[in-house]
């Protein structure tokens, strides 16, 4: 599983690279370049980024012709996090893109008082995030792409895939909106479906680690939720999951590539790219505060390789529904 991430991670570090070669400089094609700010807090949202910048260039916006990028290229969080936005509005850039929700969290806070457009792919939940309180009119600055609230779906998916689950085992971090509404919609479906959730909080890497380390002997699967101080230590996770023979269930087909059992949720690169299309409309004069919010498609995923390594068939119905199957060699 080390090998895959550390892959994976790689590979989305050179699509970046190749994309934003030459960020900044000017090809003296005689046009106005537009600057656009770019910002994400953890490592999947590299992927975003890259759908993004994907997105843009189709829609005409070349990086060192028509557009310059202002990103540093890695994934920034605390006071860095806070740096890099306010470098943004100090350049007054014409835009500020956002992959994560604690980051477009604090590109609300950081653009307020601004007319700086911020286009977020994704945040969660943008009304509890607090960032709007609106999904169809956002009003203010903001608007974007989300999340579908779909984590009771993903529940019952996995209890399809393990019926043999009573226990099921969920770190998060309560400060996290994104977490804390995930929680909130398994919280509701949990009784009907005849299990026990175990929480595990934790607010900051030390308490992750500590709730990783300390995963109860009597639960029967991990459900991950969006959470990006848990899900930092996916590897570690996903390592205890396979020797206690759990299976877990990620958020984004991101963790089923690196070695979740199963998934139910967006691809990174997919929000990234239509996430674009709405900068596209922001760019060219549309106000942020009437475009509604777009909703995320969610796709299931099977790890296959880990099935075989935990001990679980996948029933074949389940294999129909899924749009991303990996094998035992990756394919």
């Amino acid at each position: 599983m080390s090998s895959n991430r550390s892959r994976l991670l790689v590979a989305g570090a050179a699509v970046i690279s190749v994309l934003l070669t030459g960020c900044g400089t000017s090809q003296n094609t005689g046009q106005t370049q537009l600057k656009i700010g770019v910002v994400t807090n953890n490592p999947n949202g590299l992927r975003n980024v890259a759908g993004f910048i994907e997105g843009m260039e189709e829609f005409g916006y070349i990086d060192g012709e028509t557009v310059s990028y202002i990103f540093a290229g890695e994934p920034v969080t605390g006071e860095d996090l806070a740096d890099a936005l306010a470098a943004m509005v100090s350049a007054d850039v014409d835009l500020i893109f956002t992959a994560g929700t604690p980051t477009g969290v604090a590109a609300y806070h950081a653009t307020q008082g601004t007319d700086i457009p911020v286009v977020f792919g994704v945040i969660a939940d943008p009304v509890r995030a607090g960032v709007l309180e609106d999904l169809t009119t956002p009003g203010g600055n903001m608007t974007g792409v989300k999340t579908n609230p779909d984590q009771g779906r993903r529940l019952e998916q996995l209890l399809e895939i393990a019926p043999g689950i009573s226990t099921v085992f969920v770190p998060y971090n309560p400060d996290d909106a994104a977490s804390a509404g995930a929680v909130e919609q398994i919280t509701a479906l949990a009784p009907s479906l005849g299990i026990e959730l175990v929480f595990g909080p934790a607010h900051d890497e030390r308490e992750a680690i500590a709730v990783i380390d300390s995963l109860p002997a009597e639960v029967d699967a991990i459900f991950l939720v969006p959470d990006s101080v848990v899900n930092a230590h996916l590897e570690k996770i996903l390592t205890v999951a396979s020797d206690r023979r759990l299976p877990t269930s990620g958020p984004s087909t991101a963790q089923v590539e690196e070695g979740a059992l199963t998934a139910f949720g967006f691809i990174h690169r997919e929000a990234g790219v239509q996430a674009a299309r709405i900068a596209d409309k922001v760019l060219k004069g549309a106000d942020p505060g009437r475009l509604p919010v777009e909703t995320t498609e969610s796709f299931l995923a099977i790890n296959l390789g880990t099935a075989d390594a935990i001990g679980i068939e996948i029933p074949e119905t389940i294999l129909r529904q899924a749009a991303i199957i990996l094998r035992a060699d990756n394919t």
